[in-house]
């Protein structure tokens, strides 16, 4: 609701002492400014029950709630991801209780016996009015977002169909189609068609992030094997680890062979883009290790390397979009910093997770976790 086209507000006020919500709602009856519509909730179940009904404009909550509080109605409604403001109440003036329920999202405190109608109408009127502009602002936010990820989707594929043409001509030029090239100039050759193919990585990392991020990306799993997975990877990356001298083994549980729901080629990527950091960011000659384990409800494949690792304070950016951390080999190595982001957005979509902890005494121990069985999730296709 617009608060500057008050006319008639929602109102739903939680609180177990019936004194109490008579005396609010007496104060909204009076309120010449809009019209009030207050319902009363007596407990923290009817409470959390009509918030999840999401038929109010304002929420008025008590702190104390029986063997519950307010607080507790907070951590769960998450106010900040909410168009509508949580005004917690109180029978005293703390200002510790007002610090912490302001960090919680709460658009407002009041303490009962030093507020009438006039006063309660402002606080509604304002909590709506900045949670009004805050919305507007996350809006703006979104549609930039979405403007920014058509535009990187729309050049990626522009940009792709060129660059796929000067790697098929440079290739066919490298491997003699057009005649004998000259020593010098095939050096220079290989070196065009090595930058080409960094330039179409890129371009492939940004397509897929754009695909995810546009909420277009739909997952067709089935029943598969992870062994057979896994050694799809494993010869997919052969001719990198051997360029770099390195090694890899794997090791399953009990000699057996697990089974679990998935998209083979997305999770197949998402493998490829951790076994192949696994590798950049070792040097050469090191081993790196697969490790399956499998339980009733899921399957976890871990990637165990012994190179440079991660620093704890880079930790929290993990993940996130674009994040290329310092150390001994991301000069060398390149990137765009996409693949983990897009690797954890494709392994949530399963309805599992991806989990980092350091390898000791140095290194990265990268796990994938897959449910055995599909989650409720509509970007999911089963197809078996």
């Amino acid at each position: 609701m617009d608060p500057r086209n008050l006319r008639k507000v929602r109102i739903l006020v939680i609180d177990d002492d019936e004194d109490d919500w008579l005396i609010i709602k007496s104060y909204c009856s009076k309120i010449k400014d809009f019209t009030c519509h207050v319902e009363w909730a007596s407990t923290y179940e009817q409470g959390i029950e009509k918030i999840n009904e999401n038929a109010h404009d304002a929420y008025l909550i008590d702190y104390r709630l029986g063997s519950k509080t307010g607080m507790e109605i907070l951590e769960y409604a998450h106010p900040e991801r909410r168009r509508q403001p949580f005004i917690l109440m109180t029978g005293v003036l703390d200002s510790e209780l007002e610090w912490r329920s302001l960090r919680l999202a709460a658009a407002d405190y009041l303490v009962k016996g030093s507020f009438d109608e006039i006063a309660l109408a402002r606080t509604i009127s304002y909590a709506m009015q900045r949670k009004f502009i805050e919305q507007q602002r996350i809006d703006q936010l979104l549609e930039l977002n979405h403007a920014k990820d058509e535009f990187i989707s729309i050049a990626s594929h522009q940009l792709r169909t060129p660059a796929t043409g000067v790697k098929q001509y440079l290739g066919m030029v490298v491997d003699g189609f057009a005649g004998e090239v000259p020593e010098q100039q095939l050096t220079m050759l290989k070196q065009a068609y090595r930058s080409n193919e960094r330039q179409l990585r890129i371009i492939s990392d940004l397509l897929k992030v754009a695909q995810v991020d546009s909420g277009k990306l739909k997952l067709h799993t089935q029943p598969a094997q992870i062994n057979e997975l896994i050694d799809e990877v494993i010869d997919e990356q052969r001719s990198t680890l051997q360029s770099r001298s390195q090694s890899i083994t794997v090791a399953y549980p009990n000699k057996t062979f697990p089974t679990a729901n998935f998209d083979t080629h997305a999770i197949r990527m998402v493998l490829e883009n951790i076994v192949n950091n696994a590798s950049k960011y070792s040097h050469e000659g090191e081993s790196i290790s697969v490790e399956v384990t499998d339980d009733k409800d899921a399957v976890a494949i871990s990637v165990i390397d012994q190179g440079v690792g991660i620093d704890e304070h880079d930790l929290p950016r993990l993940f996130e979009k674009f994040s290329r951390f310092n150390n001994p080999l991301s000069t060398k190595v390149g990137g765009t910093g996409l693949g983990l982001y897009w690797a954890k957005r494709i392994v949530d979509m399963h309805g599992g997770r991806i989990d980092y902890q350091p390898n000791t005494p140095n290194g990265s121990i990268f796990s994938v976790v897959l449910p055995k069985s599909l989650p409720q999730n509509s970007e999911l296709i089963h197809t078996s």
